[in-house]
């Protein structure tokens, strides 16, 4: 299934994206949201705790954008928040990216590429998990109401609604 799990504006290409993504990763960090889950879940925790601590003092607020940026770029954890996961990048493991970038700049995810139930740079958080339960929901609601689907759109959607549970059961233990 290929799934754009976060908007391309998240991943830090424009200014307004860095900031948002850099607030969010903030908070994770400060707040001690680490409760992930997925293949990735323990270097995003890693990642994040390591990130807190370098980026300031407790106590300490980062309201300046321009603060921010200097922050990722000194700093990034390659943590990506988005709707359906969190992507924890590593290029290694990517299914979304070749192994080194072909610019010669640090390889980067690429959401119209994000393969997230086949993918091991996956964490989820709570919300993330809600959305793909949801998905599933109206997928089931889609399948099951009338007119009937064509058969092949009716059996690509029961494939993607049975990964979806699959990947939710298989991630809501698993943490490695």
């Amino acid at each position: 299934m290929r799934s754009r799990a976060w908007t391309p504006s998240t991943v830090g290409r424009s200014a307004g994206g860095t900031c948002q993504r850099g607030e969010h990763l903030l908070a994770l960090a400060t707040d001690h949201q680490h409760d992930l889950q997925g293949p990735a879940a323990t270097e995003a925790a890693a990642r994040l705790a390591e990130f807190g601590q370098r980026t300031g003092f407790t106590g300490s607020v980062v309201t300046d954008p321009a603060r921010l940026r200097r922050i990722l770029a000194r700093h990034d954890p390659e943590v990506y928040p988005g709707t359906y996961v969190t992507c924890v990048f590593n290029p290694d493991k990517a299914l979304c990216r070749p192994r080194t970038a072909a610019s010669g700049n640090r390889a980067v995810p690429v959401p119209l590429e994000c393969r997230p139930l086949e993918c091991r740079n996956v964490a989820l958080t709570p919300d993330n998990v809600t959305v793909l339960a949801a998905e599933a929901q109206r997928l089931d609601a889609r399948l099951g109401s009338r007119p009937l689907l064509p058969p092949l759109l009716h059996a690509d959607l029961t494939r993607r609604r049975d990964a979806i549970h699959a990947f939710l059961t298989t991630t809501s233990g698993a943490s490695t």
